[in-house]
């Protein structure tokens, strides 16, 4: 059974999921069915993927998980904060995935605000991966 810690870390997390829903891509989030993903604890802690609906269990392989491996890793990134309480990361999460640097930056503060990262600061700039001639 989880403890109140934990708890409070899933919720803050299912909150940053939201946030993550709500702008720019939509990440985690399924027009056609019109949901959101989420964490919830059953007996342990599971992943509720937006567009299956299924129940993922967060450990191992990704069955029912309908992104690629980044947001894989950034789930289980997420599943290791809520149970263990230790700092994750957001990888890569910048303007390669299509979010705005006004984008980013909401996600990245909300991040710190639940103590996910422990710096809002990253390398944002389209010239690191944009081919000048």
């Amino acid at each position: 059974m989880p403890n109140q810690e934990q708890i409070k870390r899933m919720s803050d997390i299912n909150d940053l999921i939201k946030l993550i829903a709500d702008i720019d891509r939509r990440t985690f989030f399924c027009k056609q069915m019109n949901r959101k993903a989420y964490f919830r604890f059953k007996k342990k802690l599971f992943f509720v993927d937006d567009y299956t609906g299924a129940d993922v269990y967060p450990y191992g392989s990704p069955n029912g998980f309908s992104h690629g491996g980044n947001m894989w890793q950034l789930v289980n990134s997420f599943r290791k904060f809520i149970i263990t309480g230790k700092c994750g990361e957001l990888r890569d999460y910048k303007e390669i995935w299509a979010y705005s640097y006004e984008g980013c930056m909401k996600i990245r503060q909300k991040a710190k605000e639940i103590g996910f990262i422990e710096s809002v600061d990253y390398p944002y700039s389209f010239d690191d991966w944009m081919i000048t001639y």
